[in-house]
């Protein structure tokens, strides 16, 4: 019988994977690879934190607000505008996980530069904005990139599995250091003179993500989970095919990806299910990190917080390396109480440096402490143990939903944090906030998620944590 389109495109795609996968690599291809991550994960840690940083200084250029008075009611009237919508524009991120459910069918290799470049381009709309409309039309476009987080999907099927959260987090601190690039641009371009200087801090960032996005696809090559996956499938014969589908359908468990697929399994796993209701609670307690800038300018001048966000990704970096290495050794829960502890505790001083004038050393050692055990902890609930969970077939497909289903727990965080700024001090709001739903979050995870560490990638499949 003659073959149809669909499989003369298949074998195609077998030939040209199978020479892919039988292509020899050079003895130091995995440091190369590496270091190449390494590199966007840079773009990536200052593609997220930029606009956090910049806000203030956005918002005074954008309102018009004479009087650079982050305690103002000209301040708090563009808060009240401003973040509503961004909450709102969000909601068209649930076309996120649809996206990077593709690359489960056409590779990670693709994906890797699209969202690079993506990164790229949002941060040049924001960088541009010449209206409020424009400025949050970048953010959108931004988040829409930045939460794929394809370089950690890269290492986590690239690396060994006995070291996987220590390549993770190794990659991560040094991205994370990295973040202080924005507190050395803030003194070199930001100016209280001159209301639109806050635009420079973004030009080195936008031309480093263009650039190395677009090399990342000749030096970067498919990773071998992907390519065993992938070949598997397309060696299967029309009867095995069916027949494995006849078995999905009865099981309810198809490892196939796409995100209504993923939600499915999401629902029907026990493991994922409770992992979703952990994290989604837990990113309720995010909401401080969008409003670190204005709690700075509330207590120090823009040299001190200028000072400030040079110095805390270091601390940052520190905490995140760290935790890397607790994972690997206790396990993904106990790393995750330990990270909830330090956050909080962070967090608390962070706030307390800024009100009694502890200074710019103190505020950004605690906030980079603190953020640094918060985003380890986001990236064990929604990247990690969800990838440890997950077949390969359906891995990125579940990892990009799920963190959009988790994610989407920032909505609750932020919108008390909106309300209860008219009323509230922000600093005494994010206590409020974030310790209650801190400490639930990791009840539920000590209770009712079992442990991932250890888990090869490769062998992992729908009935491992029934």
């Amino acid at each position: 019988m003659k073959p149809t389109n669909r499989q003369e495109k298949e074998a195609r795609e077998l030939a040209r994977l199978h020479k892919e996968a039988t292509r020899p690599k050079p003895a130091f291809y995995l440091a190369m690879v590496m270091v190449v991550l390494t590199i966007i994960y840079i773009v990536d840690e200052i593609t997220s934190n930029v606009n956090s940083s910049m806000q203030p200084y956005a918002l005074f250029d954008l309102f018009s607000i004479a009087s650079r008075d982050v305690n103002s009611t000209e301040y708090a009237h563009a808060i009240n505008t401003v973040a509503p919508l961004s909450l709102v524009s969000n909601f068209l991120l649930i076309v996120t996980p649809f996206y990077k459910a593709l690359s489960d069918r056409y590779g990670r290799r693709l994906f890797l530069m699209l969202n690079t470049i993506g990164m790229g381009l949002g941060m040049a709309i924001v960088m541009t904005a010449g209206s409020v409309a424009q400025y949050i039309l970048g953010m959108l476009f931004m988040m829409f990139f930045t939460p794929n987080d394809m370089q950690v999907l890269y290492i986590m099927e690239t690396a060994p599995k006995e070291k996987r959260a220590t390549y993770c987090s190794v990659t991560k601190a040094i991205a994370l250091v990295s973040v202080s690039l924005i507190g050395v641009f803030s003194r070199m371009f930001l100016r209280a003179d001159v209301p639109s200087s806050w635009r420079m801090v973004y030009l080195i960032p936008v031309i480093a993500a263009l650039v190395v996005g677009t090399l990342s696809f000749f030096f970067v090559r498919e990773t071998p989970v992907f390519l065993e996956q992938r070949l598997a499938f397309l060696s299967l014969t029309e009867e095995e095919r069916k027949r494995r589908a006849e078995q999905d359908a009865r099981s309810k468990t198809a490892e196939r990806g796409g995100v209504i697929a993923a939600v499915k399994f999401i629902f029907i796993n026990r493991q994922l299910r409770w992992l979703l209701i952990t994290g989604f609670i837990f990113y309720s307690t995010t909401c401080y990190t969008s409003y670190y800038t204005t709690v700075m300018e509330g207590g120090m001048s823009t040299a001190d917080v200028a000072l400030a966000m040079t110095l805390y990704p270091f601390f940052n970096g520190i905490t995140t390396l760290l935790s890397g290495i607790i994972s690997d050794k206790l396990g993904r829960k106990k790393a995750c109480l330990v990270l909830g502890l330090i956050t909080i505790a962070g967090l608390a001083v962070f706030l307390a440096a800024c009100r009694f004038g502890w200074g710019p050393l103190a505020a950004g050692a605690a906030y980079g402490i603190s953020i640094g055990g918060l985003w380890s902890m986001s990236d064990t609930l929604i990247l990690t143990m969800p990838g440890e969970s997950t077949p390969s077939g359906m891995r990125s497909s579940v990892m990009g939903t799920i963190t959009v289903m988790i994610g989407s727990g920032m909505f609750v965080g932020n919108a008390l944090f909106i309300v209860g700024q008219n009323f509230i001090a922000k600093d005494v709001l994010f206590m409020i906030i974030c310790l209650p739903f801190m400490v639930l979050s990791l009840l539920i995870l000590m209770a009712k998620v079992k442990e991932t560490r250890g888990i090869d990638l490769e062998t992992v499949t729908a009935d491992t944590f029934r």
